[in-house]
């Protein structure tokens, strides 16, 4: 009887050491495919990311360079050839956009590939930077936007020579600035409506040096883990 019980005993231990062993290494197998899944989605995130900071880099520049030749004109600062007239109307009746890839984050958003990603200050960083410090770019390009509008529209009804009469009388680039400027510092409300969009150019700027930092510390933290 003893030995019978001890035959089953033994049996029965087998059997639970044996489905116990087999859990682990599926739990195992599934810990080993997550954490190549992760590494995966840090790859693909990486990869946006420098498309990301090209974007920014390029973008910097061009809202600078368009910041600081309004700056001149409602200063009445314009040296002599310090931009075409071409990148004076960018300038003043124009708008440069704003739109960083998110295409990888996205996909990854909605087939669950953010999910691996363990480390917790990681995903704050991606939220940060994905659903955060962009929006500050955007609104006040949004806002820039609006005042653009009415600078153009103000311009088309009160000083259409401006848009289209001063390049047919082929006047030289330097005085074709001249009258825009001069202009500029006859008119108060043509000057408000632009100090106004500088104001918002200024703030674009200062939204998109926190997008770069928050850019730059989910970069660092990446580096720091992977």
């Amino acid at each position: 009887m003893k030995k019978i019980f001890l035959k089953y005993l033994i049996e029965f231990i087998v059997i639970v050491v044996g489905i116990s062993v087999s859990f682990w290494f599926d739990k195992y197998q599934i810990s080993l495919d997550n954490i190549e899944r992760e590494n995966q989605v840090i790859k693909e995130l990486l990869t946006e990311m420098d498309l990301i900071e090209s974007t920014v880099e390029s973008r910097e520049k061009a809202f600078r360079y368009d910041y600081e030749n309004l700056k001149k004109i409602i200063n009445n600062k314009v040296q002599r050839d310090s931009f075409t007239y071409e990148e004076l109307l960018i300038a003043t009746t124009d708008y440069r956009g704003f739109s960083p890839s998110e295409e990888i984050y996205t996909s990854l958003k909605y087939d669950g590939g953010l999910k691996f990603i363990r480390n917790n200050q990681i995903k704050i960083a991606i939220e940060a930077l994905y659903n955060g410090t962009k929006y500050g770019v955007i609104a006040n390009m949004e806002d820039e936007i609006v005042v653009q509008r009415d600078v153009l529209k103000y311009l088309q009804f009160n000083y259409p020579g401006l848009l289209i009469d001063l390049e047919q009388k082929k006047l030289t680039e330097n005085d074709m600035i001249k009258i825009f400027t001069k202009t500029v510092q006859s008119d108060k409300t043509l000057k408000s409506l632009l100090s106004s969009k500088l104001r918002f150019m200024g703030s674009k700027l200062k939204y998109l040096e926190n997008y770069k930092k928050s850019l730059t510390q989910l970069q660092n933290l990446i580096s720091e883990q992977y």
